[in-house]
């Protein structure tokens, strides 16, 4: 009788720890933001005194994926609102009048580490890359001489395909059943695919909210 009742609260332990993971496991759809600082390096065709144009960007983003519990794999979409900077710049016959100012749409995938460190709060560590569309524009005017060469432009806009990688580190709070908030920072590099413009680097903090199945 003693084995009996020592077998059964094992089934009943083992069934418990079973239900457990199956349901922290699922699919999942989430909406995200983030407060960025974008800073694109500019080509070497520009005079070594113009500084790169840097500004805050904001990225809205939607994902979805599967969730294993210890792990999560995901995919999905984000855009980044335009970033700019103004130049007003005179050196002897150079000038630079105008501004630079860029915008992003990223197509994306990726993993996270996601642990328990309590019943309701997870650590998300994770990594994405992906494709990066860029759309570059330069309004205004500039004349100016690197290496021997002049270069005039005026009112310029160009769109490249590149790549993006990345990496982010933050917490999930599970707020209820199936509900989540997730907040962390990340930071990211991308190519843009436009001889004027060679990479830019973005970093800053973000928050989102998750649903799972």
């Amino acid at each position: 009788m003693t084995n009996i009742v020592k077998f059964g609260a094992v089934v009943v332990a083992a069934t418990a720890i079973l239900s457990s993971s199956a349901a922290a496991q699922g699919v999942f759809v989430g909406v995200e933001g983030a407060l960025l600082q974008s800073q694109v390096k500019l080509d070497d065709i520009y005079p070594s005194v113009l500084d790169d144009p840097k500004d805050t960007s904001i990225e809205l983003g939607l994902k979805g994926g599967y969730d294993f519990d210890a792990f999560r794999v995901w995919g999905g979409y984000s855009y980044r609102t335009k970033g700019s900077e103004d130049y007003n710049m005179k050196d002897g016959a150079d000038f630079i009048n105008g501004e630079f100012n860029w915008q992003t749409h990223n197509i994306l995938v990726g993993a996270d580490y996601t642990p328990s460190l309590t019943d309701s709060f997870k650590l998300a560590l994770g990594a994405y890359t992906g494709l990066s569309i860029v759309k570059g524009e330069f309004s205004g005017q500039a004349e100016y001489t690197t290496d021997g060469l002049t270069y005039v432009m005026d009112n310029d806009s160009t769109t490249g395909t590149g790549a993006i990688f990345g990496l982010k580190l933050g917490g999930i709070y599970e707020v209820v059943e199936n509900n989540e908030i997730e907040f962390g920072i990340k930071g990211d590099y991308q190519t843009t695919g436009i001889e004027d413009y060679d990479n830019i680097l973005n970093y800053g903090v973000y928050v989102g909210y998750n649903y799972k199945f």
